[in-house]
C-alpha cells in the first residue's frame, strides 16, 4: 500500500487509504463468513447432493463443505459429515438431513448451537462439543418428535414414525404427548406427533440391515457403537440376490 501511494498527492492518498480500510473492514469478513462451513464430507457413496435454501443443488464429494441452510440428500447413496465441533453424522440411503442453524467458534463458550432436522430416512451420530455444557444448544427435529442430547451417540430412523436408539450417553425425546429419557442400550418408538414416546426392543437400524442394491460392499457408517469408519474399496457384487448379516449397517 505504501509503495502504491508514494507518488499520489497527499489528499488523494488519504482518500485511497480510507477506501482500502473500508474494504478490509466490510468485504473481507463477509467473504470469510460465506466460506466458513458447518461440516465437511468425510466420504460419500453414490449421487449425494446438497440442496441449498434457494433450491440450488450441488454434488457432494469427500472434502466438500456444507453450511447452515443446506439439506444433504443421499438418494440411493450414503454419506458421513464431520462437523467443526467434532461431531459426526452418518446418513443412510434415502435420507434428507437439514442443517437448520449452526454456530461453533472453536470452543464451548455459551454461544454455540446446532439445530438440525431429519426430514426422512435414517442417521447415526456421535455428538461433538455443542450441547456438552448446554443441552438446549443441540436439537434434532422430526415431524413427530424432537430429540435433545446430553453428550451422546444415537441413531434415528424416521418415516411416518420414528425409532431412536441410544448407544452411549442419554437422549430425550419430546412431542405433544410428553417426553421420554432414553439411556444407553435403550430404544424408543414414537408413532405420531401426539402419542407419547414409549420404549421398544426394536433397534433404530433394524429395518436397515440389508443395504439397497448398488451400495458399496463393506460400506460402514458405524455399525459398532463408538465407531464410524470409511467404506472399503467397492467390489463387483456377487451373483444372485444380496445378503447381509448383523454386521451390515
Amino acid at each position: 500500500m505504501e509503495t502504491l501511494l508514494r507518488n499520489v498527492p497527499s489528499g488523494q492518498a488519504d482518500y485511497f487509504a480510507r477506501c482500502a480500510l473500508f474494504l478490509l473492514a466490510f468485504c473481507l469478513p463477509a467473504e470469510s463468513l460465506h466460506a466458513a462451513g458447518a461440516a465437511k464430507i468425510d466420504f460419500a457413496v453414490g449421487e449425494v447432493v446438497a440442496v441449498q435454501a434457494d433450491g440450488v443443488r450441488r454434488p457432494l464429494a469427500r472434502g466438500a463443505e456444507v453450511s447452515a441452510g443446506d439439506t444433504v440428500d443421499t438418494g440411493a447413496g450414503r454419506a458421513q459429515l464431520r462437523f467443526t465441533d467434532g461431531g459426526m453424522v452418518s446418513l443412510q440411503p434415502q435420507t434428507q438431513f437439514r442443517i437448520d442453524a449452526y454456530e461453533f467458534k472453536g470452543q464451548t463458550e455459551g454461544g454455540e448451537k446446532g439445530f438440525f432436522s431429519l426430514l426422512k430416512g435414517a442417521m447415526r451420530t456421535i455428538t461433538g462439543g455443542i450441547g456438552k455444557t448446554d443441552r438446549k444448544a443441540y436439537r434434532l427435529d422430526t415431524a413427530v418428535a424432537t430429540i435433545g442430547i446430553r453428550g451422546t451417540e444415537y441413531a434415528v430412523a424416521y418415516g411416518n414414525s420414528i425409532t431412536a436408539t441410544t448407544n452411549s450417553g442419554l437422549i430425550e425425546i419430546c412431542n405433544n404427548g410428553g417426553c421420554l429419557l432414553v439411556e444407553a442400550g435403550q430404544s424408543a418408538y414414537v408413532p405420531d406427533a401426539n402419542t407419547p414416546p414409549t420404549y421398544t426392543k426394536r433397534n433404530a437400524l433394524d429395518p436397515l440391515l440389508a443395504p439397497p442394491a448398488g451400495a458399496a460392499p463393506g460400506f460402514s457408517s458405524g455399525d459398532a457403537p463408538g465407531q464410524i469408519t470409511a467404506p472399503q474399496t467397492p467390489q463387483s457384487p456377487p451373483p444372485g440376490p444380496p445378503t447381509c448379516g448383523p454386521s451390515c449397517y
